[in-house]
């Protein structure tokens, strides 16, 4: 692993920046969790204060700094258009889950791939990690078209333990 939670890591891609939440970004987390449109298919509980997004916020940077997750905003032309995140790492068994945001205006713009594949390659190069999963609903449409897109393989057998309608997508880094 070449990462070591040190410095908070900032990706940039041709037209994106992936960078650390902080406490002055508190409206923009409250309006990507608090949406019922960007939210629709994650079974997670809105959040409905700004309370709740600066405490969402400081999880985030506790989980970083225990090594378990990752949590980017995405910027483009200095707006805050999503999130990306690596949670659940296991450095040992070299796992994290992925999950990711996007706000409407901003979907089937390509944005979500552009940030995808730069986390994909953190993820591997900087962690290396040999198995990413996605739990996505089951009529994700474009959640589902975009892990095809980038090589993850639908698992049948597996089940959701948490989420029925959630089905689970995986990819394995190969080095």
């Amino acid at each position: 692993m070449n990462f070591n939670f040190t410095n908070f890591p900032i990706l940039k891609t041709e037209r994106l920046l992936l960078r650390e939440a902080t406490l002055k970004d508190t409206n923009a987390v409250f309006d990507l969790r608090s949406s019922k449109e960007i939210n629709k298919f994650v079974g997670t509980k809105l959040i409905e204060s700004f309370e709740e997004a600066k405490d969402f916020i400081t999880v985030c940077k506790s989980l970083y700094n225990d090594k378990k997750c990752v949590f980017w905003l995405i910027e483009f032309q200095q707006e805050i258009i999503g999130s990306i995140i690596l949670h659940k790492v296991n450095i040992h068994k070299k796992y994290a889950e992925i999950g990711y945001k996007l706000k409407p205006e901003f979907q089937n713009k390509g944005f979500m791939s552009e940030a995808l594949q730069t986390v994909l390659e953190f993820g591997k190069k900087e962690l290396n990690l040999k198995t990413i999963e996605a739990f996505t609903h089951k009529n994700n449409m474009s959640s589902i078209a975009l892990l095809e897109k980038h090589n993850f393989i639908f698992q049948p057998q597996r089940k959701c333990k948490v989420y029925d309608f959630n089905r689970i997508w995986k990819l394995e880094v190969r080095s």
